[in-house]
């Protein structure tokens, strides 16, 4: 051979063998590739796990499954639709056993979510199944994209289930044909070879579930959803994150609640995380003053304030929107420099806000809570403020429950002194107490809160809440709890939402814990945190859960004239039963002989009892009317009754109705009495007689309840009248331009005002007897009436209020009939075949997340959700219209009932 055919021969050679090493680099590459080099780079929400695909994984024995958490649920679910590949789904079973699936979420053409599902394939393992299925569970055909071979999985109708292909050492599985093409692309591209995964770097390979999140990314995608609005809800949590971050299954934590926790991933010493990092993390402190109506909570932990204080000033500007910016720009001209630093000086420890749960009279009650050193400074530098800004004439500073509530009319003033996170307050109203600075964005929000904690209810006097804290909370510097019930109509605008909605499952339903809780400290530019999923109580047996049980009768005679009322007597807060019998006495039934009289009435009751401290001495008293006289009964701890005597309206005009108002000037309650020919009285005082407010002439035909809404800065009694007529009257009884309003039409219901914190404003809103729907703003124009429809010429139209006046809905009614609706008009549902004049009606709002009907036909009381839902497994026996309580924390109704000459008491499992 020839010089030159042997470089021939050798250059022949080096080319083969350097091809052949490419491919074969390339093909050991492909095999032995991990899972993280075929993510699509826009992925922002991964799980991972061995455990997830065995449908009998369970992390504790009574507890949360993370199999039913959602988008946990979504994995399984989709991952479960394997077992249709084979007739005998024991071999999809052994295929999948002990593997570790990689689940990434990805967003459809159409919307919705869905997951790319990776399992990898072992060495030698058999693959002709999935080649060639062969199954009498699924119509399976396939296709060709991109040269890659693509099965499609039908039902026996062809709808479509998923489709998958076999890639290298994956098998790779989606509900989405079209996602599954894109990633086919993306997987082929050269490009592909290169690529890296951001979350390789924070995985755990011997965790038994892992969730990984891209915050930065997530948060991106959010904010560009147009459908997500300005306010994207929960985005503020991704804001305390990490760029990406990994939380493992923590099997010490989960003992008591299942809880995912990082190892820990740097962090940008930015805003509040360039506040909080080292500084010391602790539990949180302030149980007693956070109302158990708290829907979402959020709270900034730390023990060095001023060093706090100073990094959060600097980084204030990180953490606003331009108009904050303005606002606290302004606030530091008026102000000082000099003034706004002594006030950061009485930071203690930790600061929360916490968002309400809402009723549809309050779309968005917030509250922060600022603990501070004790001082009287700072009630003297917000008096100040009160005065400083007084802008629309108001007056300032009100009296209320032995201190006051300051009135500061400031855009956004917690966002301008504390960052973005505390944005919410177009107006601010403050009070102190017990050496925490309370800001509210609304006054009656301040003034419920006040009495809540008054009365002890909150998370601190509950035991239930005690223990669910206790075993879910450590020291952090950052945490955020959701009631996941109580926050359902926040759910429904924002993030949790927008991701929930594309899933087809209602998650404030389907969820299988109380409280989501997420905390984190901050060390050394590191963030630890953890992601639990907890429940207050356990969730109800199938035996109990919907069924009714009687748990007590009382022998009475004689059909009670009103009743029975609920009633407690502070501070023990147990409930009480009362009625009024034969003998126009009312009595405790359940008492021996001798204390069961309270007191004997001179009329039937009209209304309700109302429990309250209206002598402001540290324990609840009876208030309620008959229609002759005013009534405040005082109960000791031995169970010795006290009355005041009994006090008549000017000319011995009748009552027709006392409403309870929590808008006192001296107090925490005051009353609004209705006498039969339409004037109304305020009762700010037991020891003084009721005030008129309308003295030039009454309100005829007055539809009732009254609502109360604040215009121009003062609160306002908004008034309907059957005849067409809707008006405002103020305290002095002044009926402010342009009220009152004619609309020329008749009504059945009153009239309520919506108020919007986020807007600063109130609507009115109420329905004519023939269906049109009003919306007016409160300078008396119009917004929008909207013509509902009448299935029946007999139907009409109302408003109803719920029996403490937090709530109200729409009806259709006829003789036979009760249609439900929404505040827009649209049917819920309907309960038909009723009774003809043997009907009542009540609506019952114990909570954002307990809401209900009671329709009582004849002699028998049905319960229903406001989706028609049945509660309960049978109608309740009722000669009298029912009464209702909830026993807080435990999940269950008490239904007390008058039927058979005897008081009985139902208790309902609602969850």
């Amino acid at each position: 051979m020839t010089p030159v055919n042997r470089r021939f021969v050798f250059v022949v050679a080096t080319i083969a063998l350097l091809t052949a090493g490419w491919f074969g680099f390339r093909w050991w590459q492909s095999y032995s590739a991990t899972v993280w080099k075929y993510l699509p780079e826009n992925s922002f929400f991964v799980v991972q796990s061995k455990r997830l695909q065995d449908s009998a994984f369970r992390v504790q024995k009574n507890g949360v499954e993370l199999r039913d958490v959602p988008l946990l649920n979504l994995a399984a679910r989709q991952t479960d639709l394997l077992r249709l590949l084979a007739t005998d789904s024991t071999r999809t079973e052994q295929f999948l056993k002990n593997k570790t699936l990689t689940y990434a979420l990805q967003k459809t053409s159409g919307g919705r979510f869905t997951y790319l599902i990776y399992v990898p394939l072992a060495a030698f393992e058999d693959q002709n199944w999935l080649e060639g299925p062969v199954s009498t569970r699924a119509r399976i055909t396939s296709h060709l994209h991109s040269n890659q071979k693509i099965f499609d999985v039908s039902s026996a109708r062809s709808e479509p289930l998923f489709s998958y292909t076999l890639f290298n050492n994956f098998l790779v599985v989606c509900a989405s044909g079209d996602v599954l093409e894109d990633w086919v692309r993306f997987a082929r591209s050269p490009l592909s070879a290169t690529n890296t995964s951001r979350f390789e770097s924070v995985q755990q390979p011997d965790s038994e579930l892992s969730i990984f999140l891209d915050s930065a990314l997530l948060s991106d995608v959010l904010r560009m959803d147009t459908s997500l609005g300005e306010n994207a809800g929960l985005l503020y949590f991704l804001g305390f994150l990490p760029g990406t971050e990994s939380f493992h299954l923590d099997k010490f934590f989960s003992k008591k609640h299942p809880t995912l926790t990082s190892k820990g991933k740097k962090i940008k010493l930015e805003g509040y995380l360039g506040a909080l990092n080292d500084q010391k993390g602790s539990v949180l402190k302030s149980t007693y003053f956070i109302p158990n109506n708290a829907a979402i909570c959020y709270r900034l932990g730390f023990d060095n304030e001023t060093v706090f204080a100073n990094n959060l000033r600097k980084n204030l500007e990180g953490i606003s929107t331009d108009s904050t910016t303005r606002s606290r720009e302004q606030l530091l001209t008026l102000l000082g420099k000099t003034r706004l630093d002594s006030f950061y000086r009485f930071l203690n420890k930790e600061l929360l806000i916490f968002q309400l749960e809402p009723n549809n009279t309050l779309t968005k009650g917030q509250v922060v809570l600022q603990p501070i050193k004790p001082n009287r400074d700072l009630e003297n530098f917000y008096r100040r403020l009160a005065i400083l800004f007084n802008k629309n004439n108001v007056v300032p500073i009100e009296p209320f429950q032995g201190g006051y509530v300051y009135d500061i009319d400031w855009p956004e003033l917690p966002a301008a002194l504390f960052g973005e996170l505390f944005k919410g307050f177009p107006k601010c109203y403050v009070a102190f107490n017990q050496n925490h600075v309370v800001y509210a964005n609304d006054r009656q929000v301040l003034k419920d809160y006040l009495v809540d904690v008054e009365y002890q209810r909150t998370w601190g006097n509950s035991q239930l809440y005690n223990t669910f804290l206790k075993q879910t909370l450590g020291p952090s510097n950052f945490t955020l709890l959701i009631n996941t019930r109580k926050s359902k109509q926040y759910v429904e605008k924002g993030f949790l939402n927008y991701l929930f909605n594309k899933l087809n499952y209602d998650i404030t339903e389907s969820l299988p814990f109380d409280h989501l809780v997420f905390q984190s400290a901050y060390k050394k530019g590191m963030a630890y945190s953890s992601l639990a999923f907890a429940r207050t109580a356990p969730n109800s047996s199938a035996k109990t859960l919907n069924k009714l049980f009687l748990q007590r009768e009382t022998p009475f005679e004689s059909m009670p004239l009103s009743g029975p009322y609920m009633v407690r007597n502070y501070p023990n807060a147990l409930d009480k039963t009362l009625l009024v019998n034969a003998n126009l006495q009312l009595v405790n039934p359940a008492a021996d002989d001798k204390k069961r009289t309270v007191i004997q009435l001179n009329a039937p009751i009209v209304g309700d009892i109302h429990s309250v401290d209206f002598l402001s001495i540290g324990r609840l008293q009876y208030v309620f009317a008959t229609q002759k006289s005013l009534y405040l009964v005082d109960e000791d701890d031995k169970q010795r009754y006290t009355s005041l005597p009994p006090q008549g309206l000017p000319e011995g005009k009748n009552i027709r109705s006392l409403q309870r108002l929590e808008s006192g000037i001296e107090g925490s309650f005051r009353f609004l009495v209705i006498d039969t020919e339409g004037f109304l009285y305020l009762w700010n005082s037991p020891s003084q007689p009721p005030t008129l407010l309308n003295r030039s002439r009454p309100f005829a035909d007055l539809l009732l309840p009254i609502h109360e809404v604040e215009y121009q800065g003062k609160r306002h009694f908004l008034f309907t009248q059957a005849t067409g007529q809707v008006g405002l009257i103020r305290e002095n009884g002044i009926i402010p331009a342009p009220y009152k309003l004619d609309f020329k039409t008749n009504f059945s219901g009153p009239f309520f005002g919506v108020f919007a914190p986020e807007l600063g404003s109130t609507q009115l809103v109420g329905i004519s007897k023939y269906g049109e729907l009003f919306e007016v703003n409160l300078k008396g124009q119009l917004l929008n009436k909207t013509q509902l429809l009448r299935t029946a010429p007999a139907d009409f139209f109302r408003t109803r209020s719920d029996a403490n006046n937090r709530d109200w809905i729409l009806l259709r009614e006829s003789a036979t009939q009760y249609a439900i609706l929404d505040k827009k008009g649209k049917e819920l549902f309907a309960a038909k075949g009723l009774i003809p004049d043997r009907n009542n009606f009540e609506y019952h709002f114990l909570g954002a997340d307990v809401q209900f009907l009671s329709i009582k036909s004849g002699n028998f009381t049905t319960l229903y959700r406001l989706n028609g839902q049945q509660l309960g497994d049978k109608p309740i026996p009722s000669d009298i219209p029912i009464r209702v309580s909830l026993v807080e924390g435990y999940n269950k109704l008490l239904i007390h009932s008058y039927a058979n000459k005897k008081l009985q008491t139902w208790s309902l499992k609602i969850r």
